[in-house]
């Protein structure tokens, strides 16, 4: 069975696996001229994950052997387009990393 990379975040990723998701509309913000961050944060850990240009759409993908660092908990996000000079939210929620 091929696994469907979903067009939305996640609600929850596991440490230790790989984690993809893309992100289809964001017309406005192409991926050819913007870059899209995602921060990270809980009480005791942080990351960022910056996403890479597919077309005008952007893919994110995180390494198993990066995520299996990754400590368990409810993790806070933003993402966040910047083109160099300008930089805008465009997404905001809360993601429970399980452990691995």
């Amino acid at each position: 069975m091929a696994y469907t990379v979903p067009t939305l975040e996640p609600a929850e990723l596991r440490a230790g696996d790989t984690w993809a998701w893309r992100r289809e509309d964001l017309g406005d913000y192409p991926a050819s001229t913007w870059t899209l961050t995602y921060a990270f944060r809980c009480a005791t850990a942080y990351f960022d994950v910056v996403a890479t240009a597919d077309g005008e759409a952007f893919a994110i993908s995180v390494a198993k052997a990066t995520t299996a660092g990754k400590t368990a908990g409810s993790y806070d996000w933003t993402a966040f387009v910047s083109d160099g000079s300008e930089r805008h939210e465009i997404g905001r929620g809360v993601l429970e990393v399980l452990p691995d």
